[in-house]
Order: structure tokens, then C-alpha cells, then sequence
């Protein structure tokens, strides 16, 4: 005797898939808030162990921290991606735990571990203001977190005004300057912390980890946006191929990094070697 035979209609089919994909997105945007939930994870993991916080710009610690913050404004707005399988209040729940986690890194970077800070290094800018005469060679101020702070805000500033030109949508002027800034902030944060890595030559595994951790939260939502009108075939997004190039731009500021931390992983390097590894 023949068992029973079924047969799914193509709609069914449809169904399915259609769920499968819905869970896929929601996934890749879980997975992009874990990435930078773990960039705090590993900096106070560096910091406990290392008892100091030399390597680390206070510049890049104070963005990234700055943009979660930022990004908490989002939900208020109806900004943030909103959930179609998964329960929403993992997305809220999430950004929240990861602005207070850091917040509270930062705070405690401030009161325990400033010392041990190496701001002659994290001086990312300060070359541009000497050339300007803005602030003199032999002044205190090179070594001023707060002036150095001022450069990358005012690129921040800038970059988000000349991106709101190019970056279209149909909100309000602050709103979108909003998005705009959120997004410039994002791209720029790194590149203080790359500063300093250039200048040590030599990066520790969870200070490596951090920026890796960004590249994969970069990386997950890439693949969002590649992948929505596969899942949703009727909709399209507005900016989509704006978010994927921004996406893109960010992954290759990262890019010159990765390379060395692939090949420093290749060699069985204990630590990530910059350029030929050459103290200066």
C-alpha cells in the first residue's frame, strides 16, 4: 500500500519561503546590533586585561558611543528597521543595553584608566591645524583630546551636510540632517583608532576584535540591503543603493586593517602586525 501523497500549492510554497525570508532580514539586523554590542564587549575586555588603556583612542570610543547614543532617537522617529517575524522589543531592547553598556565604558575609561591614555598618539587632525597655524607645534593643545575632537566633529558636521545633497528622502530638513549625521559619524569613527594603529605598528587581539566586530556589523547590513527586494519583491526601498555604497565606503576605510589582520590570523602572528612590522 502507498502512503499518502501530498502535494504543496504554489502559493503555499510562496508562504513559506516568503516567512523563511522575512525571518533571513531580521536575522541579518540581529546579528548587526550583536557585532556592536560586542565592540564594547571587546574594549572592556582589553581594558580589564591590559589594565591600561594605551592603543585606544579616546576619539574613536567617544564616537562610537556617541552614534549609539544617537541611534536610541531612531525608534522615537520611526526610523529603525522594524521586525516581521521576530518580536520587536529585541530591536529597542538591544539598542538601549548597548548605548548604557557604552556609556558606561566610556565613563569608566574617563575616571580609571585616563592616565594610562596616550593622547600624544590619538592625535588624529592635530597635523591639519598645525598646517593651518590653528594651534602651534610646541603648544599643549596638540595633546588636547578636546581639539583633536573638534577636527572630527567638524568633518562629521561637514560630510553630513554634503551627504544630505546626495542621500534622498522625502523628511523633514532636521530628519534627514539627522540620518545624515548619524551616518557620517559612523564612517568616520574608526579612522582615529586606524591613526593610532598605524602609528603603534602592533595591535593586540581584542583591540583587532574591535574593529573586526565593526567590519561584521557593517558586513550583516550590507547583506540586508542586497538581500530585501530578493525577499520582498514588490517594494523597493528608498536609498538602497545610497546605504549600500555608504556601506561599502565603510567597509574599505576597514579594509587596509582587515588585511593585515587576515594575514597576522594566516601567519599565526599573537598579535596583528601592521605594514612589515617595524618598530618607529
Amino acid at each position: 500500500l502507498k502512503g499518502p501523497v501530498f502535494f504543496w500549492h504554489p502559493v503555499a510554497l510562496h508562504s513559506a519561503g516568503m516567512q523563511w525570508g522575512e525571518i533571513f532580514l531580521d536575522f541579518l539586523i540581529l546579528c548587526s546590533d550583536l557585532c556592536v554590542s560586542g565592540t564594547f564587549v571587546v574594549v572592556f575586555l582589553q581594558l580589564r586585561k591590559s589594565r591600561s588603556a594605551a592603543g585606544l583612542s579616546l576619539q574613536t570610543l567617544a564616537t562610537v558611543v556617541g552614534a549609539r547614543v544617537i541611534h536610541l532617537i531612531s525608534h522615537n522617529i520611526q526610523l529603525h528597521y522594524s521586525p516581521t517575524v521576530l518580536p520587536w522589543f529585541i530591536y529597542p531592547t538591544m539598542d538601549v543595553v548597548s548605548a548604557c553598556a557604552g556609556v558606561a565604558l566610556l565613563v569608566s575609561f574617563c575616571m580609571y584608566y585616563f592616565p594610562s591614555y596616550e593622547k600624544e598618539k590619538d592625535n588624529f587632525g592635530i597635523h591639519i591645524f598645525e598646517r593651518l597655524e590653528v594651534v602651534a607645534k610646541d603648544s599643549p593643545l596638540k595633546t588636547n583630546p578636546a581639539v583633536a575632537a573638534s577636527f572630527l566633529y567638524s568633518v562629521v558636521a561637514v560630510l553630513a551636510f554634503l551627504w544630505y545633497f546626495v542621500r534622498k528622502s522625502q523628511r523633514s530638513f532636521l530628519v534627514s540632517y539627522f540620518c545624515c549625521y548619524y551616518e557620517a559619524m559612523g564612517a568616520v569613527a574608526l579612522i582615529p583608532q586606524l591613526w593610532m594603529f598605524h602609528q603603534d605598528k602592533r595591535v593586540s587581539p581584542l583591540l583587532a576584535n574591535f574593529v573586526v566586530l565593526t567590519a561584521m556589523h557593517r558586513i550583516f547590513t550590507l547583506a540586508f540591503w542586497i538581500s530585501y527586494p530578493r525577499i520582498f519583491v514588490w517594494r523597493y526601498p528608498d536609498n538602497r543603493g545610497i546605504q549600500m555604497a555608504s556601506e561599502t565606503l565603510n567597509l574599505l576605510i576597514l579594509s587596509d586593517f582587515l588585511f593585515y589582520w587576515a594575514r597576522s590570523k594566516l601567519r599565526g602572528d599573537s598579535e596583528v602586525i601592521i605594514g612589515d612590522g617595524m618598530m618607529v
